[in-house]
This record gives structure tokens, sequence and C-alpha cells, in this order.
């Protein structure tokens, strides 16, 4: 079977965790990655400004996981970096591919 690398990457997007009495919506497109085998992605940007500032994240997706009708998605999970004495966390899962 061969494997035809960097062919597909999912688009993401949603709200952080509240902290601090607060959101920051997100979003993008993860890096590409391999139509075939099990592999991750990363994303990496930042949030949209509310509250004064934004945050920067840079988090590896899981593993992928088959769709009942095909394709496949990711779960992503992780912190967006320290911003004003405090963090969010990013809890999301990747479009179908």
């Amino acid at each position: 079977m061969s494997c035809n690398c960097c062919c597909h990457r999912h688009y993401y997007c949603g709200r952080t965790s509240c902290n601090c009495g607060h959101t920051h919506k997100y979003k993008g497109k993860t890096t590409y990655g391999p139509n075939c085998g099990p592999h991750v992605h990363y994303i990496k940007c930042c949030t949209t400004k509310e509250d004064g500032h934004r945050h920067y994240y840079y988090i590896r997706t899981s593993v992928s996981y088959p769709c009942p009708g095909g394709g496949h998605i990711h779960y992503i999970s992780g912190p967006t970096q320290c911003e004003d004495c405090h963090i969010h966390y990013i809890y999301d899962v990747t479009s179908p591919c």
C-alpha cells in the first residue's frame, strides 16, 4: 500500500475554556498530514483579542480516528500560552477528512 504524504489538512474552530471571566475564539487549519495510516497534525495560531489580550497556542492533535461514513477526525486538547497571568484550554474536534 503506497502512502501519498502531505496531502490533506483539517479545519477547526471554537471557543476556549472560560478563565478569568472570559473566553476567546479560535480557528484555523492543521498542518498537512499523510493520507494513510495513523497520523497526527499540529495546530499553531492565536486566539481572538478579548479582554485586552490574545493567547498563542501550539498543540499536537490526537491520532486519527475513522468516521463511520468514511474519512477521519482528530481530537484537539491543550493549553494556550500564558498571557495576562492566565491560560485557557482548547478542547475540540477537527473537521472530517
